[in-house]
């Protein structure tokens, strides 16, 4: 916020040069990087912290200057000569969204004079970076850059009904804003309004149609408090911040509206003359309760690491206007009303150490660090990272935003829609991923185009939709991207899924599904659960990804990885005696999947057979149309005797007439 420094003097008489008091503030947790120059005046450029509020204003930060120096500090007292007729004659005010606005003041003000504003007025608003419209409209202006409290001043006439409404907006309700733009209000959003229509934006912007011209002789002066967050919300969604928006957002002190409405009042029968009509009209009420807080001593110690004396403590206090009150080793505290950012113990702590100086605390040359153990989850989660940066991946980061272009892509089929975040906020690329791979494949294409082709990543975070009970859903998984060979990939799953329980069966399950090359996808069934699919991108996917290549990708849920992982080691002894192989090469119908084959193997339970192992599948010529060669390898090996020749032979001839039974496979040459 911008600070002229003639206009500080006003409330913080003592002389300090821009340097003096830029310094002062940063100390003081108020950075000062910019002074600039407008005309004579010195302009400094506070930075004020989102917690601050109270600082959006020449008096809030005369006042923060003047205890951090401890220095006089001239607050405002405004006085005004009232007329005899009643404002609440002129009009009525009703609050029907008191959630949203806890307090509303009306003033009237009737014959002014519209017209220039004085050019000390005129030029402290220019060095703040505003220009001036007319008297009444820069006086709201001056008042709010001065107490920190927005004002709005509507022309009266133009008020139907003499009434004004605080509610929240009908639905597809109009206001045409006074930037002249055109919007189209949700009942999320509260307005001020007449007896028929919007005239204004509450906290934000007022309506065109009550606007302050050079015809309007009547002033109704509105001062009121509104809920931050539905400020903060409607200047979003309608990207129309303003100045005043930015002050409500932060908060306002709850005893403010009054005061500064006073004061705008002050200068409005100064400089465009008028009446004003006794008293003022309100809906609500401040609602203000002093905040009463315990800063104990010991505490403060333990904290700063130092001994203060109790009665510099009560100083310190006493500087940034609380109350405090020592009895015994503790301290209580009236919180000033302004202060909204201070709720706690801790707050008490750190306005002390604001005060005495960050320089009186002692710094440490070490640091303490307490290690936690890693639990189960944790340790299954480096194991994964282990096994798969042993097998050749790299560990992946990417954004939890999935790109427009490959949002519909890997949806889950429970995903009812996806989460998309405000437009205000994010316009492209808005959806939270509900997969883990779109974010891989795109970092995948970045490899490919700086050199770097066959990246193989993986990562392990969250994903998010909609689901059918309209709740959002967030789903840890496990994305893997591997290079274009089915095998290898499949090979890596088996690997990890072993890893983590030895003795539990890993099962694909070919499947179809969009997004995937017909035939190279699968369902992963662990045990008896599916926990994720493996597959090859179709083309359209990979020209969508702008990949040169149609990778593997993979996806398992995280959480029935954590519940199934066996964390005491499996361990099966070293073979004594050693195994025989047997490649077999059996021709079947084009319909048989190997699963039907493995199953059957399986099935005959030959003691000696201590693996099946898929080798390939082979179609064309000799073959005839419509069959196939699956090639599988066969382990064989006797925990107690070495096999022999004729013991292999029997149990391979066992197969093939079971394959032949039941397949109807024959032997291919």
């Amino acid at each position: 916020m911008k600070i002229c420094l003639s206009w500080l003097r006003d409330y913080f008489p003592t002389a300090l040069s821009p340097e003096q008091a830029g310094d002062a503030l940063t100390h003081g947790g108020l950075p000062v990087e910019v002074f600039e120059k407008h005309g004579e005046d010195d302009v400094m450029d506070v930075e004020v912290t989102s917690n601050r509020g109270d600082c959006l204003s020449h008096v809030g930060v005369a006042r923060e200057l003047a205890g951090l120096v401890d220095k006089e500090f001239q607050s405002v007292l405004p006085k005004v000569k009232e007329s005899r007729t009643a404002a609440s004659s002129a009009v009525n005010v009703t609050i029907d969204a008191i959630d949203l606005c806890p307090h509303y003041t009306v003033r009237i003000i009737r014959n002014v004079k519209i017209g220039a504003s004085p050019s000390w007025m005129v030029n402290r608003l220019e060095a703040v970076g505003l220009r001036s419209i007319n008297n009444i409209v820069d006086i709201t202006n001056y008042v709010m850059f001065e107490l920190g409290q927005p004002l709005h001043a509507f022309d009266l006439d133009k008020i139907a009904g003499q009434s004004i409404v605080v509610r929240r907006a009908l639905p597809g309700e109009k206001l045409t804003s006074l930037d002249g733009k055109n919007h189209t209000l949700q009942p999320d959003m509260l307005v001020i309004a007449d007896t028929q229509k919007a005239v204004a934006l509450a906290g934000i912007m007022g309506g065109q149609d009550t606007e302050v011209t050079v015809g309007t002789t009547n002033i109704l002066l509105e001062s009121a408090r509104f809920e931050p967050l539905c400020i903060r919300k409607t200047a979003r969604t309608l990207a129309m911040k303003s100045d005043s928006s930015y002050r409500f957002e932060r908060g306002i002190d709850p005893t403010l509206p009054e005061l500064a409405s006073l004061r705008a009042a002050q200068l409005i029968l100064e400089i465009a003359g008028g009446e004003l009509l006794e008293g003022y009209v309100q809906a609500g009420n401040s609602g203000y309760v002093p905040k009463h807080l315990t800063l104990r001593l010991t505490k403060l110690k333990r904290v700063l690491g130092i001994d203060l004396d109790p009665a510099e403590v009560v100083a310190a206090l006493q500087r940034v206007r609380c109350t405090p009150t020592l009895i015994g080793d503790r301290i209580d505290v009236i919180v000033p009303h302004w202060r909204l950012d201070i709720n706690l113990e801790i707050d008490l702590v750190e306005e002390v150490a604001r005060i005495i100086g960050y320089s009186r605390i002692p710094m440490r040359d070490e640091i303490s660090v307490r290690l936690q153990p890693v639990d189960a989850a944790g340790k299954t989660v480096n194991a994964l990272r282990d096994i798969l940066v042993a097998s050749g991946f790299f560990q992946a980061v990417t954004f939890s935003f999935v790109s427009d272009s490959l949002a519909g892509e890997f949806r889950p089929a429970a995903a009812k829609s996806l989460v998309k975040a405000d437009a205000a906020v994010r316009k492209a690329d808005g959806q939270l991923r509900p997969s883990i791979i779109p974010g891989l494949l795109e970092a995948v294409a970045r490899n490919e185009n700086n050199g770097n082709a066959g990246a193989q990543l993986f990562e392990i975070g969250s994903t998010f939709w909609t689901g059918a009970s309209g709740q959002i859903e967030e789903v840890r998984k496990l994305g893997i991207v591997a290079t274009h060979d089915l095998h290898r990939a499949r090979g890596v799953i088996e690997l990890l899924l072993s890893r983590l329980d030895a003795k539990r069966e890993v099962k694909f399950l070919p499947a179809k599904r969009d997004g995937f090359t017909v035939g190279a996808y699968a369902e992963i069934l662990w045990g008896d659960k599916i926990i994720g699919y493996f597959g090859t991108i179709s083309k359209a996917v990979a020209d969508k990804a702008a990949l040169r290549d149609t990778p593997v990708v993979a996806e398992l849920e995280l959480q029935p990885l954590l519940d199934g992982r066996q964390l005491v080691p499996q361990l099966n002894p070293l073979p004594r005696f050693p195994g025989v192989w047997r490649d077999l090469s059996l021709v079947v119908a084009d319909a048989v999947r190997y699963e039907a084959l493995d199953h059957l193997i399986q099935t005959l339970r030959i003691d000696s057979l201590e693996k099946v192992e898929y080798i390939t599948t082979y179609r064309g010529k000799p073959l005839s149309a419509g069959n196939k060669s699956l090639s599988i390898k066969l382990h064989f090996r006797s925990p107690a005797r070495t096999l022999t020749g004729e013991e292999v032979e029997a149990n391979v001839t066992k197969i093939i007439e079971a394959a032949k039974g039941q397949l109807a496979a024959t032997l291919r040459a």
